[in-house]
């Protein structure tokens, strides 16, 4: 594994896109920065089962887990987002949530705790590791067939309640009801109960559709009883409200860290996600971090990345973690219009981003995801851009 890594550092200087950095340029980048910056990656629930699937028993998975963490070190990575309930079930111990498909035994009991045994490691490796949940989603697909009966969602499947929202492409819990939110709080609070995390984390998924139908029966008793919000300000609220509480648990039990990664677009965040990102930011109760997801290349022709950062310029950014989009390395950006073959053609962008954090002094970065980092891949372009950011995190990070 040493060789390995040194074999990696020692690559990383014999092929770069990237013209000889200027030393000035580079100390002062360092210098605007006051704080060990937050250098952070995502582990998604795709990877965990990649995981599972490639060992045969627990020594073996954590062996290989072990791995991977250490691999993250050549990126300077100290802390992960670790995805530990993607739908309604989980990757751990719990009294609340069903075991995940992907971590289960033939008889449904919980193969191994995967958080646990992440935590374990991220303590060896002087890693932070922070529990990733999704608070609504129930569904990636309009499967009610396959609801897992052990859910609170099975229950709201025969009468149809508008306590689960089901499109075509998704099922959520409806953000409007309180019911539903404490089961999400209770969720967070047997993490935090049960485990030693450093943190807890959501990302981007709110409100999964703004049709009018998906709370009509709740939103018509607010307003007959005296309520003033409209649609959008009262669906704002719920978001809020779950946001707020949410913190308020995560501080109750100590210095826990509690951050949200919304979509990169803060007008579709407001508009769209019902997430009001601004004022998670200005006004405290609410988060630590924001950790907009910017995964968009220099040349997107609506969204290029400068502008993009500076729409999210805080006081001090010291509230703000750049998230950035390293799967799109080596691939056509279909959203990007006239920029769509800007990830082909160059494997300095995402070195380049990071380099634009340090320069705004932004509170750190997130990659996403892992699975990238410390797989080897026969995508060169993204084998390129691997050793240039490691090489650039060995000149800010040292």
């Amino acid at each position: 594994m040493k060789k390995l890594i040194i074999y990696i550092i020692l690559l990383s200087f014999t092929f770069s896109s990237c013209s000889k950095p200027n030393k000035q340029n580079i100390e002062n980048d360092k210098n605007a920065t006051h704080n060990k910056k937050i250098i952070a990656t995502w582990v998604t629930y795709e990877e965990i089962k990649m995981l599972i699937d490639a060992t045969n028993s627990k020594n073996d998975f954590i062996n290989l887990i072990y791995e991977k963490l250490n691999v993250l070190k050549n990126y300077k990575v100290n802390t992960i987002f670790l995805h530990v309930r993607a739908f309604d079930d989980c990757f751990y111990k719990s009294d609340i949530y069903p075991v995940s498909i992907y971590c289960s035994n033939k008889d449904g009991s919980l193969k191994y705790d995967v958080l646990e045994i992440f935590i374990n490691i991220c303590k060896l490796l002087d890693i932070k590791l922070h529990a990733w949940v999704n608070p609504y989603r129930i569904r990636n697909d309009s499967a009610i067939n396959k609801i897992n009966e052990n859910t609170l969602a099975y229950k709201f499947i025969n009468n149809k309640s508008e306590k689960i929202i089901i499109t075509e492409n998704v099922i959520y819990y409806n953000p409007a009801y309180v019911d539903i939110q404490k089961y999400i709080i209770d969720g967070i609070k047997e993490i935090l109960e049960n485990y030693s995390v450093d943190g807890i984390h959501i990302d981007d998924y709110f409100y999964p559709t703004t049709s009018t139908m998906i709370d009509n029966s709740i939103f018509t008793s607010y307003t007959v009883s005296g309520g003033k919000l409209s649609l959008n300000d009262f669906r704002r609220r719920n978001i809020d409200s779950l946001i707020s509480s949410i913190y308020s648990l995560v501080k109750s039990y100590g210095d826990i860290c509690f951050s949200i990664s919304p979509n990169g677009d803060i007008n579709k965040n407001y508009n769209v996600l019902f997430a009001d990102v601004k004022k998670w930011l200005k006004e405290d109760g609410y988060v630590d971090y924001i950790i907009p997801q910017i995964y968009y290349g220099y040349e997107n022709a609506d969204m290029p990345f400068k502008s993009v950062i500076n729409e999210w310029i805080h006081e001090d950014n010291s509230k703000i973690i750049i998230g950035l989009g390293l799967y799109k390395s080596g691939k056509k950006d279909n959203y990007a219009k006239s920029g769509e073959n800007e990830w082909i053609f160059n494997y300095d962008i995402i070195s380049r981003q990071i380099k634009d954090v340090y320069r705004n002094n932004y509170a750190g970065l997130s990659v996403f995801s892992s699975l990238l980092l410390t797989n080897k891949s026969d995508n060169s372009i993204l084998e390129k851009e691997k050793i240039n950011i490691i090489k650039t995190m060995e000149i800010y990070e040292t």
